[in-house]
């Protein structure tokens, strides 16, 4: 063959192959990433090495090989700034599962096998040990007004047991975050508690606080834990984020000590621990929570839209419109003229510290400046509650 005929064949073969391209783009690049189907979640997916998932108020990176996520806060002019840090694709933020005496971190471990996944709705990242366990993290994004696009995510975990054994489990998220950082107070809690170094909240604690937030004064994030449809958690804890990895996992705290060590200054973290369970097999226990954003020096919505969110057994068509909040209290409790949604009076908040907390509160939000009327007007409404429900006793 000669070589101008050569030439000839290979530009012909080249012409064909430009046109079955032309013609079959969207079915060749199909073939690569061809939808899977997790039948323990009844879901359908496509793999993915890297994808996005955007709201109004923030943007999320994925990263399929080191199975981790970036979270941007982002303003109503499309100014992004990092939440969590973003140092070695953000590998410092991520959950710790713990097998037995074995503990796993699972965006870090040769032992584990990460994948990546893009639902229609949400981005998940998967995490499976050997052929034993499956955690599941699923990234959803919501809506707190109706007209608006979201600026809330919505964090739901999936523990799966793929063997016939039963399996002592337990999960922690550690998220290393950064917007505080340049402050003296790098959090506060949604009761007011200021958090200036070391400290751990446990679960009763956090009925009362709630929720944690930090800001720079500009973007503000928010940690909704606590709420009728939030998983409890066994406590939460802020550290500098080098100690809270090199914890125990029973996490031996400090009370007091700083966010400084040796390599990093005031690098604090948060961390979340849920209670450790008992994994039977072919069983699925899912823990969720919500990460809420605002800019502009505006308040993060989670909270609200979480105590907005309907119970189990309520009907759609009784749910309360997206931007208008009413009062959901058994009926023996309900209140006419007031239209927050005020969930049923638990115990611990009948005790006197709980209460003088709670007027310590609202009479240091009147005092303010500019006062959060619609604050106040929940808070009084939860106090009015607790004052009925002792006078009932």
């Amino acid at each position: 063959m000669t070589h101008t005929l050569r030439i000839f064949i290979l530009r012909q073969l080249a012409s064909i192959l430009s046109f079955v391209f032309f013609l079959f783009p969207l079915s060749l690049a199909g073939a690569e990433k061809s939808i899977q189907h997790d039948g323990y979640l009844d879901v359908d997916y496509f793999p993915e090495s890297y994808c996005t998932l955007s709201g109004s108020a923030f943007r999320m990176e994925f990263f399929e090989k080191a199975g981790t996520f970036k979270i941007y806060g982002v303003s109503s002019d499309g100014k992004e700034k990092p939440l969590l840090s973003g140092a070695d694709y953000a590998d410092t933020s991520g959950f710790l599962l713990r097998v037995g005496d074995l503990v796993y971190r699972l965006n870090k471990d040769k032992r584990v096998l990460r994948e990546l996944r893009r639902l229609e709705k949400s981005v998940q990242l998967s995490y499976t040990i050997g052929d034993d366990l499956r955690l599941i993290v699923d990234f959803s994004p919501c809506s707190s007004r109706e007209d608006s696009k979201a600026d809330i995510i919505k964090v739901t975990s999936y523990m799966i047991n793929l063997t016939g054994a039963n399996h002592d489990v337990g999960v922690k998220g550690i998220f290393d975050t950064c917007l505080g950082e340049a402050s003296s107070v790098h959090f506060h809690t949604d009761a007011g508690t200021k958090i200036r170094n070391e400290r751990v909240f446990y679960t009763e604690d956090m009925h009362r606080e709630r929720a944690v937030l930090s800001s720079d004064g500009d973007f503000t994030f928010q940690f909704v834990l606590d709420g009728l449809k939030i998983t409890p958690v066994s406590y939460i804890g802020f550290a500098n984020v080098d100690e809270l990895y090199r914890m125990s996992w029973e996490s031996p705290f400090r009370k007091g000590r700083g966010f400084t060590n040796a390599r990093s200054y005031d690098n604090s973290a948060l961390l979340v621990c849920w209670p450790d369970f008992e994994l039977l097999p072919d069983e699925k226990k899912e823990t969720t929570f919500y990460i809420a954003v605002a800019s502009n020096g505006e308040m993060p919505a989670g909270l609200a839209y979480v105590d907005r969110l309907p119970l189990e057994n309520q009907k759609t068509d009784e749910l309360p419109e997206p931007n208008k909040e009413i009062a959901t209290e058994p009926v023996s409790e309900k209140r006419t003229d007031v239209d927050f949604i005020l969930p049923p009076i638990k115990d611990y908040q009948l005790d006197a510290g709980y209460i003088q907390d709670l007027i310590d509160r609202i009479d240091a939000l009147q005092s303010e400046k500019n006062v959060d009327h619609k604050t106040v007007s929940r808070l009084n409404a939860e106090l009015d509650a607790i004052l009925e429900k002792l006078r009932r006793r």
